[in-house]
């Protein structure tokens, strides 16, 4: 990447680089910012930014802030059901399956809570969950931490199956496919791991952290790095089949979609490349801002999110963009989709409602 683009970077007042090498911006919505009256149909203010990605099931609306809850909602109206509090900042995107809500918090804790808000039972590892959204496969929950270790947790009890430590802290959701447990970690290595045992399968090592989940397809698995690369491997051996240089880091998990794989790097350039050779089929810089979070497709339609506090639609064939919905801050955070409603979190403590 260019001096000058990194100038250009340095320079976005909304975002600064924080110590634990995510993208920090201030919580402090603009004054001269509000929100677009013809598509909003409800937002829920917080007391904190709002990364984490939100779950609907059965009729909720679930979702993690910087205040240190995490919150029930209802979609329709976006009024408060429950929230559940911890004592830390909740940045992960929870998890649910067999009507528990699983998640992370920054107080070094994955809980379990039931969808009343009840508590099941809450792990401790020996750091913060700082990003790393819970895995549930069968009766195991996957995370990992700030501590350097990938645990296997029973999804019941609560009780550790397994631990696995790396080199550093594990900010990225471990991925469980046929068998296997797929995570990155900041010590610049990506790991397949037994998912009943842990033992190392293979390990493939990038030149910088991986802090994002992988996509899978068919044999090949995806990921980027901070080392401005994205990666094609074999996920069988962790072969390499590709990699393609990227303008900045890539802070973003990839996303698949008919042979094409899209995901976003830190200068705020979004890319759509041949998921079987790497060339680039489109990109655009439409973005501006940098890109910090995962891009999700619906019914041939890109959805992302990025730093200046846009929310971006690009046709996923051509990369034409549709249009962007803007709010006061960073939006970190992946939607979610009914029919007619997009749901979405922003760092300006905000969680939104919009039409599709």
């Amino acid at each position: 990447m260019t001096n000058s683009r990194r100038q250009v970077l340095a320079m976005l007042s909304a975002a600064v680089i924080g110590s634990a090498g995510c993208i920090k911006t201030t919580n402090e919505p603009s004054e001269e910012w509000t929100p677009d009256p013809e598509r909003l149909r409800w937002r829920y203010e917080t007391q904190g930014r709002v990364p984490s990605s939100p779950v609907l099931s059965e009729g909720q609306l679930y979702v993690g802030s910087f205040d240190g809850y995490l919150r029930s909602l209802d979609p329709t109206t976006g009024t408060l059901d429950w929230k559940f509090e911890t004592d830390g900042e909740v940045t992960t995107d929870p998890a649910v399956q067999n009507d528990v809500v699983y998640f992370g918090s920054r107080d070094h804790n994955l809980y379990a809570v039931d969808t009343d808000g009840n508590k099941r039972w809450q792990f401790e590892t020996g750091d913060g969950i700082f990003g790393s959204t819970p895995s549930v496969s069968g009766r195991t929950v996957y995370v990992g931490s700030g501590d350097s270790h990938i645990y296997a947790i029973d999804a019941e009890s609560g009780t550790e199956h397994w631990s696995f430590e790396t080199d550093d802290g594990v900010f990225s959701g471990p991925i469980v496919s046929d068998g296997t447990v797929y995570v990155g970690s900041r010590d610049s290595s990506l790991y397949a791991l037994g998912a009943t045992d842990g033992e190392l399968i293979w390990k493939y090592t990038a030149g910088d952290s991986v802090d994002r989940s992988v996509a899978i397809d068919g044999s090949r698995i995806f990921f980027g790095s901070k080392d401005e690369h994205i990666y094609a491997l074999n996920r069988n051996d962790g072969g390499l089949l590709w990699s393609r240089e990227t303008e900045d880091g890539v802070n973003s998990s990839p996303a698949v979609f008919d042979g094409t794989i899209y995901f976003g790097d830190w200068i705020g350039k979004f890319y759509a490349l041949d998921a079987s050779t790497g060339d680039v089929r489109w990109t655009s810089e439409k973005p501006s801002g940098p890109i910090n979070h995962d891009p999700v497709i619906v019914d041939g339609v890109v959805y992302v999110g990025d730093a200046l506090g846009n929310l971006h639609a690009f046709d996923a064939f051509s990369g034409e963009h549709h249009w962007n919905y803007r709010t006061g801050n960073a939006v970190q955070s992946t939607p979610v989709f009914t029919d007619d409603t997009i749901y979405f979190g922003s760092n300006d403590g905000y969680f939104y409602a919009i039409t599709r």
